[in-house]
């Protein structure tokens, strides 16, 4: 192996791992499966608290829960899309895409 060859092999090496990594920052990305899954999982956790007391569900207090439940899971999902759009913001500026 000359010197290009081993220069060569070395360009190809780093771009493959850029390339690696650029993939696993898309995947990463937000989607709207998550935030889906995270709603109706809290339903799911209510529905089960309801079938094992079903007394509970003649008091307010679940209805404050309910309320709490559909707050947090929107306070969630808002901080969550301002934290994803952060870190695409700062991989553009690493990339100098402005």
């Amino acid at each position: 192996m000359n010197k290009d060859e081993v220069e060569a092999h070395s360009l190809f090496n780093k771009m493959q791992k850029q390339q690696a990594l650029l993939a696993e920052f898309e995947k990463l990305g937000p989607s709207w499966k998550n935030s889906v899954f995270r709603l109706v999982s809290m339903l799911v956790g209510m529905a089960f608290l309801i079938w094992m007391y079903p007394d509970i569900a003649q008091q307010p207090v679940l209805y404050v829960f309910l309320i709490l439940v559909f707050g947090m899971s929107a306070e969630l999902h808002a901080e969550s899309k301002r934290i994803n759009k952060r870190i695409d913001v700062l991989h553009k500026l690493l990339k100098n895409d402005v």
